[in-house]
């Protein structure tokens, strides 16, 4: 049962690459039904792992490396997905920075939180490690790190309810990544 649980992990691990590869701006349907395929595959992982033997040895590593990618990848499509229910289009995100040299025909830039992407990597492997320690307090130095460095860009329009929708759905997937992957150790 613990192969079973194992295969299905590393699906969800691969699955948010695959449907990522859908156009944000395709419609919204397609955007939130991809977003909305990973947390069920993770609960088909956590209900295999409650009836699976515990990992052990080696594959007690890969389950803990498997936990940290499935977390950074999947994210990103919840996030997308969490922004697209919560009214902000998150096609403007992926798009092009702006010409360099500042041509008057370059589209502004289109969100004020640049970067959000690699943070929300970063941000999830911390939450991640922070469970995986048993130090979840860790988690609120984490946002709070977050939420100082943003400050000065959370005043410009929309900045802040893209700052709250997208780290909350990035925390809540890396704490069920986590979960999962503590299930799949028991």
């Amino acid at each position: 049962m613990i192969v079973a649980a194992l295969i299905a992990f590393c699906a969800t691990a691969v699955l948010p690459l695959i449907l990522g590869r859908v156009p944000v701006g395709h419609g919204m349907r397609a955007n939130i039904a991809a977003a909305a395929a990973t947390p069920v595959l993770l609960g088909v992982v956590a209900l295999l792992a409650l009836a699976a033997d515990p990992a052990t040895g080696r594959l007690e590593v890969f389950v803990h490396v498997l936990t940290v990618v499935t977390a950074v990848t999947g994210g990103t499509l919840l996030v997308r997905g969490a922004l697209l229910l919560g009214g902000i289009e998150p096609w403007q995100l992926d798009s092009p920075p702006p010409a360099p040299g500042g041509a008057d025909n370059a589209p502004p830039d289109p969100t004020p939180l640049r970067g959000g992407r690699v943070i929300g990597y970063l941000e999830r492997i911390a939450v991640v490690a922070a469970l995986g320690l048993r130090w979840p307090e860790a988690i609120a130095i984490v946002l709070a790190v977050k939420g100082l460095g943003r400050y000065p860009e959370l005043r410009e329009s929309g900045a802040a309810e893209q700052f709250i929708i997208g780290t909350l759905a990035s925390v809540l997937w890396a704490a069920a990544v986590a979960g999962t992957g503590y299930l799949l150790l028991l």
